[in-house]
């Protein structure tokens, strides 16, 4: 004797002629039709870049400090740590060290020297002063470089387009900042950390994507409340759309006191996320924890109809002479 539900699925629908690639592509057609209707009428919402030159135009007393940073050894990827160097500034476990150096900076030359030689063929007044730097032993160079982004913090200004600060011991470094800085409001900065004639197309984007990574990106974070403290990922960047909030979960996270206050906060975040994942993916095979859904009765408001049917209430039939098949 058939089951209710058995009845039901016997009787109480037919089989009809479809066509379900039909129906794909018009709904495809549809809304290829709406997203370049909507793109023509508002506009793509995106903000405006955080650029190299951008910064240094509007900001370049902190550009170069942001570079002499990179020429002590204590800018953020300069003392990054894996995967970029051996720093120590964002280690956050073992398992950073672990997986080793495999994409290799060197702050000082990648995102100064660097630079800063190719511009000298067409420039030789930076030689000077590149020649003068490199040929001092490391310990003077932080000196300098100390020496300079101290007077920078404490007494920078910019005089006829250039970045002044009061007389000390900072031998050629104020002569490369502004070398910097003047290449930096070109844009020509752009185009010399991304050469790189290791590779096949001789383009790498990796140096100009992480080079104003630290202050520049935080400072410009901050007002759109991106940062991870304002729950950032979860907000837009542009005003008026929507952010992504399919990562509040992950975002709520991350604002657990144990968990922001931690070193190890994203190796931490992450291990969560994925118990959470392995939990749920297990759910058919953890014993107790299977039988939640039955218990929660979730499933009875969402078939609500067939479950508060009255039980002697006899299903719906259809004739068994009505035409069934699939063509």
């Amino acid at each position: 004797m058939a089951t209710r539900m058995d009845d039901e699925m016997v009787h109480d629908y037919r089989y009809v002629p479809e066509d379900f690639m039909k129906h794909l592509m018009s709904t495809l057609g549809i809304i290829i039709v709406l997203v370049l209707v909507l793109a023509g009428l508002f506009g793509v919402p995106e903000k405006q870049p955080l650029t190299i030159k951008s910064y240094a135009t509007q900001n370049p007393v902190a550009f170069e400090a942001m570079a002499t940073r990179d020429l002590n050894g204590q800018g953020r990827i300069a003392n990054y740590g894996p995967p970029y160097n051996n720093g120590t500034g964002n280690v956050e476990s073992g398992l950073q060290k672990l997986s080793g150096i495999w994409h290799p900076i060197n702050a000082e030359q990648d995102f100064i020297l660097h630079p800063l030689s190719m511009a000298a063929t067409i420039n030789p007044q930076i030689s000077p002063a590149l020649r003068a730097f490199e040929s001092a032993s490391r310990a003077q160079q932080i000196l300098w470089a100390n020496n300079y982004e101290a007077a920078l913090l404490a007494h920078g200004q910019v005089v006829n387009g250039k970045v002044v600060v009061p007389p000390g011991n900072y031998g050629p470094v104020p002569a490369l900042m502004n070398a910097t800085l003047q290449l930096g409001k070109s844009g020509l900065m752009s185009g010399a950390l991304i050469r790189n004639p290791n590779v096949v197309t001789r383009f790498n984007n990796q140096n100009y994507q992480l080079f104003l990574q630290g202050d520049p990106l935080h400072q410009a974070a901050a007002p759109l409340q991106l940062k991870g403290e304002q729950w950032g990922i979860i907000h837009s960047a542009v005003p008026g759309y929507p952010g992504a909030w399919w990562m509040t979960i992950p975002t709520w996270i991350y604002q657990w006191p144990w968990v922001a206050n931690s070193p190890a906060a994203d190796a931490i975040a992450l291990s969560i996320g994925f118990i959470i994942w392995l939990i749920l993916a297990l759910t058919p095979w953890i014993p107790g924890w299977n039988r939640v859904p039955r218990y929660l009765g979730v499933y009875k408001l969402i078939w609500k109809d067939f479950y508060h049917r009255p039980p002697t209430e006899a299903p719906t039939g259809k004739s068994e002479t009505q035409t069934r098949g699939i063509s």
